[in-house]
């Protein structure tokens, strides 16, 4: 971008925007001694091209209120709980008015009795059966959610309700669902008022679709089957199909690289997404193993076929690369110790950026390094464990990239 237009469209975002929002353009962050807050910076090993076109779609929507952009962010089980991803989601959606779009791609999670993100609420009737992209062997085809829950229980609903956090940004006029039955007469429906409103094949795009007439933030949706059938759903979009900014996100508690290429819907599905951005967070889970354990070369093997897919459907999307944290692994069942694969594991993100002309958010550097989870997990951050994040840490890790995200976007072009 050149000067004039660089400064065009800074004075445009912090002069009108920012006192349309009463907020800053960047979160205000706690003062913690074990934060590196100068190290909270994307780095650029071989040129910022891809990050350059994002930005330029960027600017279409902020500066003139056209356009949409889409991010994935996809992970484990510190994406998962939707803590990070949340934040990231509202922050993003929150920089200027009316800028929050889709709320991405769900799962009912509870079906699965785990844990998920409580900005949203799921509940359900009728027997289930569930599996994920964890397990080796299953019967289930996944998706871009990397779970699946199948029932041939003609009672069986599920519920979804947005906008639990108190917020009220999420409504939608569309609702995709993902998934495939036992045969071609099945399909979901919902009941809206009084009309019973069954979706459809959508013959372009992956799943069922139906459209309402106006938007709405809950719905229960019914499966429709009968004796000896099955539907297996994989997830579930409520969407407004608005411009603005859909955050994706995708995590699976224990998934590591080889998850998520099982999942062999994930391409079909990413034709909804559509990325411009995708920010990875899968290391951690591949690395809880002994020092000396680890190959780096099969685990970047591992993420090329990951990223072609993703290039396949968005051949000039950004991507970030979020280090592992420092963190300990498990050596027994009840025992952890430090895990000295972070250095391993951080140098081979710089190399997948440096191929694919990506960023990398350096978390482990801003930790602090190896052995820097201890100060973090005494000042509240970390929990007990020292592998998974508190709410406080999470919410900090989604203040602290967007931070870094905006800076870049704004000063460093």
């Amino acid at each position: 971008m050149n000067l004039i237009k660089k400064i065009f469209c800074l004075n445009i975002f912090l002069l009108i925007f920012f006192p349309l929002t009463a907020q800053p353009p960047l979160k205000q962050l706690p003062a913690y001694r074990c934060v590196h807050y100068d190290r909270n910076v994307l780095h650029f090993p071989n040129g910022h091209e891809r990050q350059d076109t994002l930005y330029a779609k960027m600017d279409s929507l902020l500066v003139f209120g056209r356009g949409e952009i889409n991010v994935w962010h996809v992970g484990g089980s510190h994406v998962q709980a939707d803590i990070f991803s949340h934040r990231m989601r509202l922050n993003l959606s929150n920089m200027i008015p009316d800028l929050a779009s889709g709320r991405g791609i769900l799962f009912p999670y509870p079906i699965a009795r785990t844990n998920y993100g409580y900005n949203y609420k799921v509940s359900y009737t009728g027997s289930w059966t569930t599996g994920k992209n964890t397990k080796k062997e299953q019967p289930y085809r996944l998706g871009i959610t990397g779970m699946a829950a199948r029932t041939s229980d003609e009672n069986a609903s599920i519920t979804l309700r947005l906008n639990t956090d108190g917020n009220g940004l999420w409504k939608f006029n569309e609702l995709r669902i993902l998934g495939y039955g036992s045969n071609d007469s099945i399909f979901p429906y919902i009941v809206n008022g009084t009309d019973t409103l069954y979706a459809q094949r959508d013959s372009i795009k992956p799943g069922y679709i139906i459209h309402l007439k106006n938007a709405i933030d809950s719905t229960t949706l019914y499966m429709n089957v009968d004796d000896d059938e099955w539907f297996t759903l994989t997830g579930i979009e409520p969407d407004n199909r608005q411009g603005g900014i859909r955050y994706f996100s995708s995590g699976v508690n224990g998934a590591a690289v080889p998850a998520w290429l099982r999942c062999a819907d994930l391409q079909r599905d990413l034709q909804l997404v559509k990325p411009d951005l995708v920010i990875f967070a899968i290391g951690i889970n591949d690395a809880a193993v002994p020092y000396g354990r680890f190959d780096a070369e099969h685990f970047k093997w591992g993420y090329r076929q990951l990223i072609d897919q993703v290039l396949r459907v968005s051949p000039d999307c950004a991507f970030i690369f979020i280090t592992n944290n420092d963190s300990y692994r498990y050596v027994s069942r009840r025992r952890m110790a430090p895990n000295a694969n972070g250095r391993i594991v951080q140098e081979a993100f710089y190399d997948l950026a440096k191929e694919y002309k990506g960023a990398v958010w350096d978390l482990f550097d801003i930790m602090g390094g190896y052995g820097s989870v201890d100060s973090w997990e005494l000042e509240g951050l970390v929990r007990r464990d020292r592998l998974h994040f508190t709410v406080d840490g999470y919410n900090l890790l989604g203040d602290l990239l967007y931070n870094a995200l905006l800076t870049d976007y704004l000063f460093e072009r």
